[in-house]
């Protein structure tokens, strides 16, 4: 016969196994529910990659790059930037309409290349290893080398005057946020077997930097020789002499998903590049 303690544990015990049960089947259709979710939002972030076909068909190219004179630029009513006007330029020929957006963060422009938040980024970004695991570059536009941005030395402010690379050891230098020159200076650290302190600033382009070292607010940052030149003539008192690396291949890069749009935009500055619309672009900027 059986005891009513032990009814009661028969009872208890199917409640345990009820209630554990149930805690497997809520987190099995969590699981079920993340799955989902995830394979949405990947098809999703496929379907916005435009090809050249889909760019077309929409009328319009979406494009991103930085904020500056070499990038784009709004004054006085006025839209202007060498990127933006060759990319213009390239929008023409395909007859549909250029919408621009303005990301000094490389790393967030390429999150925003690979969720098909835009069709290119067009800025002169040198040509890695690295990131040619996240883009496809097109044909290079430039080739130059990173240079230090410093001040010459005044009498109302003595700082120390660099003139090789083993006096930035144990020095600071200012880049923007998730710039492609950090890797640059992380291997001029390891052959001059010292730290160099790198410091990224937010919401910032080179240009803006050189400028605050133009009037002290920091020590040093790089910038691209040819930008650096340009800066040079607005602010006499920069230095910009010393080569921070080696001539490197500077390009745009597309998805790549967007291989009929790489190949079209490669045709096309192709043409471009060396015409005599470009030269007179390049003497505008530079």
């Amino acid at each position: 016969m059986i005891k009513r303690e032990q009814i009661t544990h028969i009872f208890d015990s199917k409640k345990i196994l009820d209630s554990k049960l149930l805690i497997q089947i809520g987190i099995a259709i969590l699981l079920i529910v993340i799955l989902l979710i995830s394979f949405i939002t990947f098809s999703n972030s496929r379907n916005r990659i435009h090809d050249l076909p889909g760019i077309i068909k929409s009328g319009r190219l979406t494009v991103l790059t930085d904020s500056s004179s070499t990038g784009f630029s709004v004054k006085n009513d006025s839209i202007f930037g060498f990127q933006y006007e060759i990319v213009k330029a390239f929008a023409d020929s395909l007859g549909i309409e250029l919408v621009i957006s303005e990301q000094n963060d490389l790393k967030t422009g390429i999150q925003g290349l690979k969720n098909g938040d835009y069709d290119i980024i067009a800025s002169f970004i040198p040509i890695t290893t690295e990131l040619k695991k996240d883009a496809s570059f097109t044909i290079p536009l430039i080739t130059s080398r990173q240079v230090l941005v410093q001040r010459l030395n005044t009498d109302s402010v003595q700082t120390k005057h660099i003139t090789k690379h083993s006096q930035l050891a144990n020095d600071t230098i200012y880049i923007p946020e998730n710039s492609p020159f950090r890797m640059r200076l992380v291997h001029l650290s390891d052959e001059i077997a010292s730290p160099i302190y790198i410091i990224e600033m937010k919401n910032i382009n080179p240009e803006q930097m050189a400028h605050l070292v133009a009037i002290g607010k920091i020590k040093y940052t790089i910038c691209d020789e040819q930008i650096a030149q340009k800066l040079k003539k607005i602010y006499p008192i920069l230095d910009v002499s010393i080569p921070i690396g080696f001539a490197q291949q500077e390009a745009w890069i597309v998805n790549p998903k967007s291989k009929k749009l790489l190949q079209k935009l490669n045709e096309f500055l192709n043409d471009f590049i060396g015409s005599s619309a470009y030269w007179t672009l390049y003497q505008k900027y530079y």
